[in-house]
């Protein structure tokens, strides 16, 4: 994937923190997804759009982990909320 690659949130989907954690409803079809402490991370930082890129960045100084890591384990993850079109591509 790659990291010049602008998201955004995608628009079929509404969000509310509880207890720390980000639930989500898709409200074409009901269904619900929660996100973990770096998904939630992802969705605050695409309050406006911006690219996969400053997203690694943002991630790798709020969690201290290394560039090589957090692609590894963020990429997936990205590709998994497109496939479901929690986020977009602008």
């Amino acid at each position: 994937m790659e990291m010049d690659i602008v998201l955004a949130k995608g628009e079929n989907y509404i969000a509310n923190e509880i207890d720390g954690e980000v639930v989500m409803m898709n409200i074409e079809t009901g269904l619900y997804v929660s996100l973990n402490n770096t998904g939630k991370s992802i969705w605050n930082i695409l309050d406006e759009p911006t690219s996969i890129e400053n997203i690694i960045e943002y991630l790798i100084n709020k969690y201290t982990i290394t560039k090589e890591q957090c692609i590894t384990d963020v990429i997936p993850f990205i590709e998994e909320m497109l496939k479901q079109e929690i986020l977009i591509i602008k």
